[in-house]
């Protein structure tokens, strides 16, 4: 991974993410009940997990890798059983081609496509008030995307995209998700989160060789509860 694409990767993340940190300083009036199932609902996490496309069939001759989705989320209660959850998922692919040699040889290339989605999503969880042990949850939210096009080419361009010859592209996009999982707190202040989503990204250009990336995502992390009022 160049330096560039790091550098660039990481100021993009850590603008998205800003919003994540950001606390609502007002307070209305409100009951005790209301008040304890905000401070339940109150929490942050990770998560790990793989993204499978669909409707992406490289070409045999490209050698195509992926690294794992990584999502982390800042919750906020909104009631008992309801809870408006923040996250920023970076995502990356790659695709390579090897230089061959000789009249009629292809040139090298190698494509790094990273999606870095913010998301903002309602996370529902209908049978369990705030506090139980086992809970599971259903999930629906949108956001802004931002994909970053990292190119190494010796000048063939043969797979595609806007950028021409070697650089750094960033793409705006846009994402749609839907899940369900459950959470089981093992102790009073972390949980076993996993489920599975699908998500889906709709870039304004040509980004990696397609415009639309979609499929269902798998995902294992852990939770942390705030536990201060």
């Amino acid at each position: 991974m160049s330096f560039r694409t790091c550098l660039v990767v990481a100021l993009i993340a850590g603008g998205a993410a800003a919003p994540l940190a950001a606390q609502d300083t007002t307070k209305t009036p409100e009951s005790a009940a209301e008040a304890r199932a905000r401070v339940a609902r109150r929490a942050a996490g990770l998560t790990v997990g793989a993204w499978e496309l669909r409707g992406l069939d490289p070409d045999p001759s490209i050698d195509v890798s992926t690294m794992p989705l990584i999502t982390g989320f800042l919750r906020k209660g909104l009631d008992a059983r309801l809870a408006l959850e923040n996250s920023v998922g970076v995502w990356r692919r790659v695709q390579s081609i090897e230089e061959t040699g000789g009249l009629g040889g292809t040139p090298g290339e190698e494509v790094q496509s990273w999606v870095i989605a913010q998301t903002t999503a309602l996370r529902f969880f209908p049978v369990t008030d705030a506090g139980s042990r086992f809970e599971p949850w259903v999930l629906g939210g949108a956001g802004i995307t931002i994909g970053v096009d990292d190119r190494e080419t010796d000048g063939g361009g043969l797979l595609g995209g806007t950028a021409g010859g070697s650089g750094v592209q960033m793409i705006p996009g846009f994402s749609l998700q839907g899940g369900a999982g459950a959470e089981w707190w093992f102790s009073q202040s972390f949980a076993l989160n996993v489920g599975a989503r699908y998500q889906w990204t709709r870039f304004l250009q040509d980004f990696g060789g397609e415009r639309t990336y979609q499929g269902p995502a798998y995902e294992v992390g852990l939770t942390y509860k705030f536990r201060y009022n």
